[in-house]
């Protein structure tokens, strides 16, 4: 009997139904803890774009000092001045890298005119190659780029992409210019 083959395909299909049946168990026993460490990403991304920084209480520093904004794209926040004027937003990030999606946020001066940071909350890149793009010293160089109307961020000029990470790279800035080119409509209502 424990030399047949449906034997073995039986065991095998009973093996395979323990297993998924603990994985699920564990993942369903899980998804709070999960969900809120992601929200915690997200918040933390969105506070260091913004030029906030992050803070030991990240839920407490968010609810003060970041508010949702409706902007016609869904997960758009904004600090506000002491006169209630915006001072920056936090736009998403979404799009395809080499090997999988690159998601993160964008943080931008209230005018449009100026690139506050960028930071990303997933990505799926080579690790030591484009997985690269997550380092500080790739993002940081973003703080501070001015945003011309028509014009893309290129390559040059204080802007490094990674050596050996050439698809990476150029994934980050074509994501970041269609993110930034998306938000040409509103500037003209949010941007006064």
């Amino acid at each position: 009997m424990k030399d047949s083959y449906l034997y073995t395909i039986v065991f095998t299909f009973v093996l395979t139904a323990v297993f998924a049946t603990i994985l699920a168990v564990t993942y369903a026993g899980y998804l709070p803890v999960i969900t809120e460490n992601e929200a915690k990403v997200e918040r933390a991304a969105i506070l260091k774009v913004l030029g906030l920084g992050a803070e030991a209480d990240l839920l407490a520093a968010f609810d003060e000092q970041v508010a949702p904004v409706a902007a016609g794209v869904p997960s758009t926040y904004a600090v506000f001045g002491d006169d209630g004027r915006p001072v920056s937003y936090a736009f998403p990030l979404n799009g395809q890298g080499l090997w999988g999606a690159i998601r993160g946020y964008i943080g931008v001066s209230a005018g449009f005119d100026l690139l506050l940071g960028m930071e990303f909350t997933e990505q799926n890149e080579t690790p030591g190659l484009g997985g690269r793009i997550d380092e500080p010293w790739f993002k940081e160089q973003f703080q501070g780029v001015p945003l011309i109307a028509g014009e893309e961020i290129v390559y040059g000029d204080g802007l490094d992409a990674i050596t050996g990470a050439t698809s990476s790279s150029n994934a980050v800035l074509k994501i970041l210019n269609e993110t930034i080119a998306g938000l040409e409509p509103l500037k003209e209502v949010m941007g006064r």
